[in-house]
């Protein structure tokens, strides 16, 4: 039997008469009623469709129509260390929560898609700062995301949440050693989230908050449902120079191994892990895509020697729309893009196969920095599997 199927419930009923014939009206009721079901569920959902309804999944004709055939579908952790803490719980507490022990950090959590009839090379799907995993599920205003999307076209797709973000959980120990009086309060992590007002100019939606670009793709009616994928980011924290921490980075190298090879998305503040996870070790992939590094793409601080490594693997750099019509501290926009075409130049003259797509020089217009929850999001999934398709064995 297979364990998707609901059986009915066996019910003894006597039959008299022509008990063939009953069977057979009962199949056909059985029948008629499912088919009626399916039929009010299409068109259900096709009235979701035409209302912009924020439940519906925007469903494209073709490989995207219809039910996600999968061959598997779960979780994992990447990673981790067990250490000892003597503050597991907060001062106060209820004694069974109190007292030291052994507890997991630095692991990374990761969810994933494999369908049922692959045609393509694994793909990593790595979040931006103060998000999670979550902002490539589903759109912000109800569409289908980048995680279903790839896996409908047949690749395996892996979702993690950075190491001390969302489900990858993070330490406590010293935001309650902190609480206890422990340690005095400048000791507490740093961790920030974006506002509304400073998302708006940043992800460039438009100049100002409620004003959006006349062709702007973003979503701009879904703002508040951005805002609730925020997730307080840790980063700043680890990324203070000079000891720059990248377990992250080390994570996805480690996922890159585990899946057999894969290609790497990342995105505004993960936009260069993808390089960072192959300096440190490029065994599991097969492929880099940054799209839309902040604050760079660092290619003046790279060395001859980490250009002629990064120049093993095909590169894809994305920018979308208005890089130059907003002003966005402490990111430059037009600063991050010409560092990015400087480093897609040097990998090419090391002999690489490095790609620039700015979508604007492409016919792709309005796009903004988070362009894959743009209106137009499948068309340009679309550009990024047709490269991968081209360049990547």
């Amino acid at each position: 039997m297979n364990p998707l199927e609901i059986q009915p419930k066996q019910r003894r009923v006597s039959v008299t008469r022509s008990p063939r014939r009953f069977i057979a009206l009962a199949f056909a009721l059985g029948a008629w009623i499912a088919a009626s079901t399916l039929l009010t569920v299409a068109l259900a959902r096709d009235s979701d469709s035409e209302e912009g309804s924020a439940q519906a999944q925007h469903l494209e004709d073709g490989p995207t129509r219809g039910p996600l055939m999968l061959k598997e579908q779960g979780m994992f952790y990447v990673g981790g260390d067990i250490v000892h803490t003597d503050w597991p719980a907060a001062k106060g507490l209820v004694s069974s929560f109190s007292g030291s022990g052994d507890i997991a950090i630095n692991q990374m959590y990761v969810s994933f898609m494999v369908p049922a009839v692959q045609r393509g090379v694994p793909i990593i799907l790595m979040h931006g700062g103060t998000l999670s995993g979550a902002c490539y599920e589903t759109t912000p205003d109800g569409r289908m995301g980048w995680y279903e999307y790839f896996a409908r076209k047949g690749h395996a797709v892996y979702l993690p949440d950075q190491v001390s973000r969302a489900r990858s959980g993070f330490n406590v120990t010293a935001f309650n050693e902190v609480g206890a009086g422990v340690r005095p309060p400048s000791a507490l992590p740093n961790m920030f989230v974006v506002t509304k007002a400073q998302t708006w100019p940043l992800f460039r939606f438009g100049p100002s908050l409620g004003t959006a670009f006349a062709d702007e793709q973003f979503p701009v009616e879904a703002i508040d449902e951005l805002a609730k994928q925020s997730i307080p980011d840790q980063n700043v924290e680890f990324q203070n120079p000079p000891s720059i921490n990248f377990i992250t980075q080390t994570r996805l190298a480690e996922l890159g191994v585990k899946i057999g090879g894969a290609v790497l998305v990342g995105h505004s503040e993960s936009g260069v892990y993808p390089e960072q996870a192959a300096l440190q070790n490029a065994a599991g992939l097969r492929g880099l895509i940054s799209i839309e590094p902040g604050p760079s793409c660092g290619a003046t601080t790279l060395s001859k020697a980490q250009i002629a490594k990064l120049a093993k693997l095909p590169t894809l750099v994305v920018f979308g729309d208005h890089i130059g019509d907003v002003q966005t501290p402490p990111l430059n926009w037009p600063a991050a893009l010409a560092d990015c075409q400087q480093y897609v130049d040097e990998i090419n003259q090391a002999g690489g196969d490095a790609t620039m797509l700015h979508l604007p020089a492409a016919g792709v217009f309005g796009n903004s920095h988070m362009l894959f929850q743009d209106k137009n999001n499948l068309d340009v999934g679309d550009m990024i599997l047709e490269w991968i398709d081209a360049h990547v064995k």
